[in-house]
Protein backbone atom coordinates (compact mmCIF):
# COMPACT_ATOMS: atom_id res chain seq x y z
CA UNK A 1 0.00 0.00 0.00
CA UNK A 2 2.87 2.45 1.08
CA UNK A 3 4.49 1.76 -2.41
CA UNK A 4 1.07 2.11 -4.38
CA UNK A 5 0.60 5.60 -2.70
CA UNK A 6 3.76 6.96 -3.33
CA UNK A 7 3.91 5.62 -7.01
CA UNK A 8 0.31 7.07 -7.11
CA UNK A 9 1.47 11.02 -6.22
CA UNK A 10 4.02 10.77 -8.71
CA UNK A 11 2.08 9.45 -11.64
CA UNK A 12 -0.80 12.51 -10.87
CA UNK A 13 1.97 14.54 -11.15
CA UNK A 14 3.60 13.49 -14.16
CA UNK A 15 0.51 13.29 -15.92
CA UNK A 16 -1.72 15.89 -15.49
CA UNK A 17 -0.01 19.44 -16.23
CA UNK A 18 -1.57 21.65 -13.92
CA UNK A 19 0.34 19.23 -11.26
CA UNK A 20 3.48 19.10 -13.36
CA UNK A 21 6.30 19.15 -10.72
CA UNK A 22 7.87 22.25 -10.01
CA UNK A 23 11.45 22.19 -8.60
CA UNK A 24 10.90 22.00 -5.06
CA UNK A 25 8.55 18.44 -5.62
CA UNK A 26 11.39 17.21 -8.00
CA UNK A 27 14.37 15.33 -5.86
CA UNK A 28 17.33 17.17 -6.51
CA UNK A 29 19.94 15.73 -4.89
CA UNK A 30 23.80 15.28 -4.37
CA UNK A 31 26.19 12.75 -3.38
CA UNK A 32 28.00 13.96 -0.53
CA UNK A 33 31.08 12.22 1.43
CA UNK A 34 33.14 14.53 3.74
CA UNK A 35 32.77 18.47 3.62
CA UNK A 36 35.07 20.10 5.84
CA UNK A 37 33.47 23.92 5.98
CA UNK A 38 30.83 25.22 8.05
CA UNK A 39 27.82 22.96 7.59
CA UNK A 40 25.39 26.11 7.48
CA UNK A 41 27.55 27.37 4.44
CA UNK A 42 27.10 24.30 2.06
CA UNK A 43 23.33 24.17 2.75
CA UNK A 44 22.59 27.77 2.02
CA UNK A 45 24.49 27.23 -1.50
CA UNK A 46 22.58 24.08 -1.84
CA UNK A 47 19.48 26.33 -1.25
CA UNK A 48 20.72 28.89 -3.35
CA UNK A 49 20.75 25.90 -6.34
CA UNK A 50 18.29 24.43 -5.74
CA UNK A 51 19.69 20.73 -4.29
CA UNK A 52 17.05 19.87 -1.92
CA UNK A 53 18.66 16.41 -0.70
CA UNK A 54 22.11 15.20 0.67
CA UNK A 55 23.31 11.29 -0.12
CA UNK A 56 25.53 11.53 2.42
CA UNK A 57 28.19 8.88 3.98
CA UNK A 58 27.77 7.23 7.15
CA UNK A 59 30.33 9.34 8.80
CA UNK A 60 28.30 12.88 7.84
CA UNK A 61 25.63 11.25 8.89
CA UNK A 62 26.84 10.58 12.02
CA UNK A 63 27.39 14.32 12.66
CA UNK A 64 24.73 15.97 14.69
CA UNK A 65 26.03 19.30 13.29
CA UNK A 66 25.27 18.23 9.81
CA UNK A 67 22.44 16.63 10.70
CA UNK A 68 20.32 19.72 12.36
CA UNK A 69 22.13 22.55 9.89
CA UNK A 70 20.51 20.00 7.04
CA UNK A 71 16.99 20.47 8.85
CA UNK A 72 17.32 23.95 9.68
CA UNK A 73 18.37 24.44 5.55
CA UNK A 74 14.74 22.35 4.68
CA UNK A 75 17.21 19.47 3.16
CA UNK A 76 15.99 15.42 3.57
CA UNK A 77 18.73 13.67 4.12
CA UNK A 78 19.42 10.13 2.54
CA UNK A 79 22.44 7.57 4.04
CA UNK A 80 24.73 5.80 1.83
CA UNK A 81 24.39 2.20 2.73
CA UNK A 82 26.61 0.05 0.88
CA UNK A 83 25.85 -3.64 1.42
CA UNK A 84 28.05 -6.39 -0.39
CA UNK A 85 31.01 -4.12 -1.53
CA UNK A 86 32.76 -4.36 2.02
CA UNK A 87 36.94 -4.25 1.76
CA UNK A 88 37.26 -3.66 5.46
CA UNK A 89 35.32 -7.10 5.91
CA UNK A 90 37.34 -9.08 3.31
CA UNK A 91 40.83 -7.61 4.89
CA UNK A 92 40.14 -8.93 8.16
CA UNK A 93 37.64 -12.22 6.48
CA UNK A 94 38.81 -13.23 2.84
CA UNK A 95 37.01 -16.22 3.32
CA UNK A 96 34.05 -14.35 3.20
CA UNK A 97 34.81 -13.39 -0.47
CA UNK A 98 32.40 -14.05 -3.67
CA UNK A 99 33.82 -16.46 -5.71
CA UNK A 100 33.75 -16.29 -9.44
CA UNK A 101 33.50 -19.68 -11.82
CA UNK A 102 36.88 -19.89 -11.67
CA UNK A 103 37.04 -20.76 -8.03
CA UNK A 104 38.91 -17.48 -7.61
CA UNK A 105 38.08 -14.33 -5.24
CA UNK A 106 35.51 -11.85 -7.64
CA UNK A 107 37.95 -9.07 -7.47
CA UNK A 108 38.52 -6.40 -10.37
CA UNK A 109 41.12 -3.31 -9.34
CA UNK A 110 39.26 -1.23 -6.55
CA UNK A 111 35.78 -3.91 -6.64
CA UNK A 112 35.55 -7.08 -4.48
CA UNK A 113 32.35 -8.20 -2.91
CA UNK A 114 31.32 -10.39 -0.15
CA UNK A 115 29.31 -14.02 -0.97
CA UNK A 116 25.60 -12.81 -0.60
CA UNK A 117 24.88 -16.30 0.74
CA UNK A 118 26.62 -15.59 4.07
CA UNK A 119 24.11 -15.24 6.46
CA UNK A 120 25.80 -14.36 9.23
CA UNK A 121 27.33 -11.07 7.53
CA UNK A 122 23.79 -10.56 6.16
CA UNK A 123 22.33 -10.36 9.83
CA UNK A 124 24.93 -8.29 10.37
CA UNK A 125 24.27 -5.89 7.41
CA UNK A 126 20.45 -5.56 8.70
CA UNK A 127 21.51 -4.41 12.43
CA UNK A 128 24.00 -1.77 11.13
CA UNK A 129 20.74 -0.15 8.97
CA UNK A 130 18.63 -0.68 12.04
CA UNK A 131 21.11 1.00 14.04
CA UNK A 132 21.85 4.09 12.01
CA UNK A 133 18.14 4.71 11.77
CA UNK A 134 17.76 4.40 15.18
CA UNK A 135 20.63 6.72 16.24
CA UNK A 136 20.73 9.37 13.34
CA UNK A 137 16.96 9.17 12.22
CA UNK A 138 17.98 10.45 8.55
CA UNK A 139 14.58 11.00 6.61
CA UNK A 140 16.11 7.95 3.84
CA UNK A 141 18.49 5.42 2.98
CA UNK A 142 19.72 4.67 -0.49
CA UNK A 143 20.87 0.77 -0.31
CA UNK A 144 24.35 1.02 -2.48
CA UNK A 145 26.18 -2.44 -3.54
CA UNK A 146 23.18 -4.60 -3.62
CA UNK A 147 24.55 -6.98 -6.37
CA UNK A 148 26.23 -9.32 -7.56
CA UNK A 149 30.14 -8.68 -8.34
CA UNK A 150 30.55 -6.82 -11.35
CA UNK A 151 32.68 -4.11 -12.48
CA UNK A 152 29.65 -2.18 -15.09
CA UNK A 153 31.67 1.00 -14.27
CA UNK A 154 34.02 -0.35 -17.57
CA UNK A 155 31.67 -2.22 -19.04
CA UNK A 156 31.16 -0.76 -22.22
CA UNK A 157 28.45 -0.78 -25.52
CA UNK A 158 29.39 -3.74 -27.59
CA UNK A 159 31.01 -5.73 -24.82
CA UNK A 160 30.40 -9.58 -25.16
CA UNK A 161 28.10 -10.66 -22.69
CA UNK A 162 29.87 -14.39 -22.48
CA UNK A 163 33.08 -12.40 -20.84
CA UNK A 164 31.17 -10.66 -17.82
CA UNK A 165 31.51 -12.40 -14.91
CA UNK A 166 29.16 -14.44 -12.77
CA UNK A 167 29.51 -15.09 -9.13
CA UNK A 168 29.67 -16.67 -6.47
CA UNK A 169 30.76 -20.17 -6.24
CA UNK A 170 31.68 -20.83 -3.20
CA UNK A 171 30.54 -23.89 -1.41
CA UNK A 172 28.23 -22.18 0.72
CA UNK A 173 25.91 -20.36 -2.57
CA UNK A 174 26.20 -24.00 -4.46
CA UNK A 175 24.97 -25.71 -1.49
CA UNK A 176 22.27 -23.22 -0.89
CA UNK A 177 21.48 -23.18 -4.33
CA UNK A 178 20.79 -26.90 -4.29
CA UNK A 179 19.14 -26.91 -1.25
CA UNK A 180 16.25 -23.89 -1.82
CA UNK A 181 16.43 -25.31 -5.44
CA UNK A 182 16.11 -28.99 -5.38
CA UNK A 183 18.85 -29.20 -7.74
CA UNK A 184 21.53 -32.24 -7.55
CA UNK A 185 24.71 -30.62 -8.81
CA UNK A 186 26.58 -34.56 -10.21
CA UNK A 187 28.97 -35.39 -6.79
CA UNK A 188 31.07 -36.39 -9.94
CA UNK A 189 31.79 -32.76 -10.72
CA UNK A 190 35.33 -31.73 -9.19
CA UNK A 191 36.50 -28.15 -8.37
CA UNK A 192 34.59 -24.92 -8.57
CA UNK A 193 34.92 -24.50 -12.33
CA UNK A 194 33.67 -28.12 -13.26
CA UNK A 195 30.44 -27.34 -10.91
CA UNK A 196 30.02 -23.53 -12.03
CA UNK A 197 30.39 -24.42 -15.56
CA UNK A 198 27.74 -27.75 -15.50
CA UNK A 199 25.30 -25.53 -13.42
CA UNK A 200 25.79 -22.40 -16.21
CA UNK A 201 25.09 -25.05 -18.83
CA UNK A 202 22.57 -26.85 -17.54
CA UNK A 203 20.37 -25.03 -15.08
CA UNK A 204 21.18 -21.22 -15.93
CA UNK A 205 17.56 -19.77 -15.25
CA UNK A 206 17.44 -21.59 -12.02
CA UNK A 207 20.48 -20.18 -11.08
CA UNK A 208 19.23 -16.81 -12.32
CA UNK A 209 16.48 -17.10 -10.46
CA UNK A 210 17.99 -17.89 -6.89
CA UNK A 211 20.88 -15.39 -7.09
CA UNK A 212 17.55 -12.59 -8.05
CA UNK A 213 16.08 -13.43 -5.01
CA UNK A 214 19.32 -13.41 -2.96
CA UNK A 215 19.50 -9.61 -3.87
CA UNK A 216 15.92 -8.88 -3.84
CA UNK A 217 15.12 -10.90 0.00
CA UNK A 218 18.37 -8.42 1.08
CA UNK A 219 16.07 -5.40 0.02
CA UNK A 220 13.74 -6.60 2.03
CA UNK A 221 15.09 -7.56 5.24
CA UNK A 222 16.71 -3.73 5.46
CA UNK A 223 14.12 -2.24 4.26
CA UNK A 224 11.96 -3.98 7.26
CA UNK A 225 14.44 -3.10 9.42
CA UNK A 226 14.53 0.43 8.78
CA UNK A 227 10.69 0.80 8.88
CA UNK A 228 10.54 -0.77 11.99
CA UNK A 229 12.62 1.95 13.42
CA UNK A 230 11.36 4.70 11.21
CA UNK A 231 7.87 4.04 9.80
CA UNK A 232 8.38 7.05 7.71
CA UNK A 233 11.94 6.59 6.14
CA UNK A 234 11.92 6.42 2.62
CA UNK A 235 14.04 3.53 0.97
CA UNK A 236 16.11 4.15 -2.28
CA UNK A 237 18.08 1.88 -4.37
CA UNK A 238 20.82 2.18 -6.50
CA UNK A 239 20.70 0.29 -10.18
CA UNK A 240 23.25 -1.13 -12.62
CA UNK A 241 22.20 1.05 -15.33
CA UNK A 242 21.35 -1.26 -18.12
CA UNK A 243 18.32 -2.31 -20.12
CA UNK A 244 16.23 -5.21 -19.85
CA UNK A 245 17.96 -6.68 -23.02
CA UNK A 246 21.64 -5.21 -22.08
CA UNK A 247 24.71 -7.71 -22.24
CA UNK A 248 21.75 -10.91 -22.86
CA UNK A 249 20.10 -9.71 -19.91
CA UNK A 250 22.91 -9.07 -17.85
CA UNK A 251 20.79 -6.78 -15.35
CA UNK A 252 19.30 -10.05 -13.80
CA UNK A 253 22.33 -13.30 -15.10
CA UNK A 254 25.01 -10.83 -14.31
CA UNK A 255 24.28 -8.06 -11.20
CA UNK A 256 21.16 -10.35 -10.18
CA UNK A 257 18.97 -7.17 -9.76
CA UNK A 258 15.14 -8.26 -10.74
CA UNK A 259 14.01 -4.57 -11.01
CA UNK A 260 10.22 -5.09 -10.58
CA UNK A 261 10.62 -7.22 -7.70
CA UNK A 262 13.28 -5.03 -5.97
CA UNK A 263 10.87 -2.02 -6.47
CA UNK A 264 7.92 -3.88 -4.44
CA UNK A 265 10.15 -3.06 -1.51
CA UNK A 266 11.50 0.45 -1.75
CA UNK A 267 9.78 3.88 -2.29
CA UNK A 268 12.38 4.95 -5.55
CA UNK A 269 14.81 3.81 -7.94
CA UNK A 270 17.75 5.09 -8.94
CA UNK A 271 19.90 4.11 -11.74
CA UNK A 272 23.55 5.03 -12.13
CA UNK A 273 23.19 6.56 -15.12
CA UNK A 274 27.11 7.81 -15.58
CA UNK A 275 26.77 8.07 -19.58
CA UNK A 276 30.19 9.44 -20.25
CA UNK A 277 31.70 7.24 -18.19
CA UNK A 278 30.20 3.88 -20.09
CA UNK A 279 30.68 5.48 -23.19
CA UNK A 280 26.72 6.45 -24.03
CA UNK A 281 25.25 9.42 -25.13
CA UNK A 282 23.25 11.53 -22.84
CA UNK A 283 19.57 10.84 -24.16
CA UNK A 284 20.79 7.15 -23.21
CA UNK A 285 20.03 8.31 -19.79
CA UNK A 286 16.33 9.62 -20.48
CA UNK A 287 16.04 5.63 -22.49
CA UNK A 288 16.85 3.99 -18.95
CA UNK A 289 14.84 6.02 -17.05
CA UNK A 290 11.90 5.60 -19.02
CA UNK A 291 12.07 1.65 -19.48
CA UNK A 292 12.61 1.55 -15.30
CA UNK A 293 9.05 3.95 -15.07
CA UNK A 294 7.18 2.01 -17.41
CA UNK A 295 8.63 -1.33 -16.03
CA UNK A 296 7.50 -0.61 -12.45
CA UNK A 297 5.91 2.35 -12.00
CA UNK A 298 7.91 3.52 -9.47
CA UNK A 299 9.32 6.74 -8.99
CA UNK A 300 12.73 7.21 -11.13
CA UNK A 301 15.51 9.37 -10.08
CA UNK A 302 18.68 8.79 -12.18
CA UNK A 303 22.07 9.51 -10.92
CA UNK A 304 24.45 11.18 -13.43
CA UNK A 305 28.18 12.47 -13.31
CA UNK A 306 29.20 15.82 -13.68
CA UNK A 307 33.03 15.33 -13.73
CA UNK A 308 35.57 12.95 -15.67
CA UNK A 309 35.78 9.72 -14.04
CA UNK A 310 37.56 6.36 -15.38
CA UNK A 311 37.96 8.11 -19.10
CA UNK A 312 40.47 11.41 -19.66
CA UNK A 313 37.82 12.27 -22.66
CA UNK A 314 36.98 15.73 -22.70
CA UNK A 315 33.80 15.92 -20.69
CA UNK A 316 31.94 19.75 -21.94
CA UNK A 317 29.40 22.71 -20.81
CA UNK A 318 27.54 21.42 -23.64
CA UNK A 319 27.28 17.50 -22.73
CA UNK A 320 26.82 18.53 -19.32
CA UNK A 321 24.12 20.26 -19.96
CA UNK A 322 22.13 17.79 -22.06
CA UNK A 323 23.17 15.13 -19.48
CA UNK A 324 21.23 16.88 -16.40
CA UNK A 325 18.49 17.79 -18.97
CA UNK A 326 18.02 14.07 -20.55
CA UNK A 327 18.05 13.31 -16.27
CA UNK A 328 15.14 15.66 -15.48
CA UNK A 329 12.75 14.79 -18.45
CA UNK A 330 9.52 13.27 -17.98
CA UNK A 331 9.23 10.89 -16.02
CA UNK A 332 11.99 10.99 -13.88
CA UNK A 333 11.35 12.33 -10.44
CA UNK A 334 14.41 14.65 -10.30
CA UNK A 335 18.46 13.60 -10.25
CA UNK A 336 21.21 13.03 -8.44
CA UNK A 337 24.22 14.45 -8.68
CA UNK A 338 27.59 12.30 -8.04
CA UNK A 339 29.26 14.05 -6.62
CA UNK A 340 29.34 17.62 -4.99
CA UNK A 341 32.83 17.24 -4.52
CA UNK A 342 33.58 16.89 -8.24
CA UNK A 343 30.88 19.41 -8.91
CA UNK A 344 32.24 22.24 -6.68
CA UNK A 345 35.77 21.52 -8.87
CA UNK A 346 34.28 23.00 -11.76
CA UNK A 347 32.18 26.30 -10.83
CA UNK A 348 31.24 26.90 -14.93
CA UNK A 349 29.16 23.59 -14.13
CA UNK A 350 27.64 25.03 -10.85
CA UNK A 351 26.60 27.72 -12.01
CA UNK A 352 24.92 26.04 -15.22
CA UNK A 353 23.19 23.90 -12.91
CA UNK A 354 21.68 26.68 -11.27
CA UNK A 355 20.22 27.67 -14.60
CA UNK A 356 18.70 24.33 -15.82
CA UNK A 357 17.12 23.79 -12.24
CA UNK A 358 15.69 27.43 -12.75
CA UNK A 359 14.18 26.83 -15.50
CA UNK A 360 12.45 23.61 -14.61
Amino acid sequence: MRKQLFSLLFLILYMFPACTPKPESLLIGAKIYEHSGPYDQLFERWNELGINTGFCSLDLISDQEFMSEASDHNISTFVIFPVFFNPDTLAHSPDLAAINRDGEAAAEEWVEFVCPSREGYRHQVVEKARRIVRNHRPDGISIDFIRHFVYWEKVYPGRDPASLPISCFDSVCIDHFQTETGTAVPSSLIGVKEKADWILESHSDEWTRWRCGLITSMVEEITEASREEKPDILVNIHLVPWGEEDFDGGIKRVAGQDINALSEHVDMLSPMTYAHMVKQEPPWIHDITDEIYLKTGSPVIPSIQVGKAYLNTEFDLDEFSETVEQALKPPSGGVVIWSWERLIAEPEKVTLLKEILEDH
